[in-house]
């Protein structure tokens, strides 16, 4: 009697190997060996099966980022914010199951998905409006609002240039570009080092918290660009008119 080992391919997935016994007068077909049951009743017979393929369960994840409110308050002043609340992100989970062969990904099935809501973040927004005195070396003066700017100067002496604001007006001393959604055109205010402007112009790279001091000559001008501070006299939310009728 000798011993042999048969290979059997079942699926494309498995590979069985069968390890038996059989006399010299055996065949080692599929047939013969189901033919000649009584062998495999007689002899012991181990199957082992290997697989190439391997699968496991995979998180990923996508973060939710989280929305910042504003909510006005009227206790608080002007300009002045507050955090309520603190932001956190969310996230959502991606479950999948993933099939490898022979360590190679070759399909993945997504089987859950859990979403974990982001909390808003809330910021208070102060609304009201504080009158205050400001001493200048134009005389008493009084403002709601303080902005901290960086200050450049011009004319409108420039080549194309029609030596107009955006208002119509003439550029010249006393008229200032700046950015709308800052400072409000028509408003008047006070710039620290250049006295009085009223903003009736508007500049590209004038945005934030960025002002173009006017002047008819601009190699004239004394103002040497820097930070500076402004005083808003008018044009606070409030509605408080033109600064010349008060």
């Amino acid at each position: 009697m000798k011993p042999y080992i048969l290979y059997i391919i079942a699926t494309p997935l498995f590979l069985f190997r069968a390890h038996f016994a059989v006399t010299d007068t055996d065949v080692l077909g599929i047939t013969d060996i189901r033919a000649n049951a009584e062998t495999f009743s007689e002899h012991d017979i181990e199957i082992n099966t290997t697989s190439s393929f391997q699968q496991e369960e995979i998180i990923e994840t996508e973060s939710l980022p989280f929305e910042i409110v504003y909510k006005d308050d009227d206790e608080t002043e002007y300009g002045q914010e507050a955090v309520l609340q603190e932001g956190e992100e969310g996230r959502k989970e991606y479950k999948y199951l993933v099939t490898y062969w022979f360590d190679e990904e070759i399909y993945r099935n997504l089987v859950d998905t859990q979403v974990y809501e982001p909390k808003d973040e809330i910021i208070a927004k102060g609304t009201k409006i504080v009158w205050r005195p400001v001493n200048t070396d134009q005389g008493t003066f009084n403002y709601w609002y303080k902005l901290r700017v960086w200050a450049t100067k011009y004319d409108g002496n420039c080549d194309g240039c029609r030596g107009l604001t955006y208002s119509g007006t003439p550029v010249r001393k006393g008229v200032c570009a700046v950015d709308p959604k800052v400072i409000p055109l028509g408003t008047n205010f006070y710039v620290v080092g250049y006295g009085m402007c009223r903003s009736e112009d508007i500049g590209g790279a004038i945005k934030g918290n960025r002002i173009d001091l006017g002047y008819e000559d601009v190699m004239k001008g004394s103002w040497r660009t820097g930070w500076t501070d402004v005083y808003l006299l008018t044009n606070s939310p409030e509605g408080d008119g033109d600064f010349y009728d008060r």
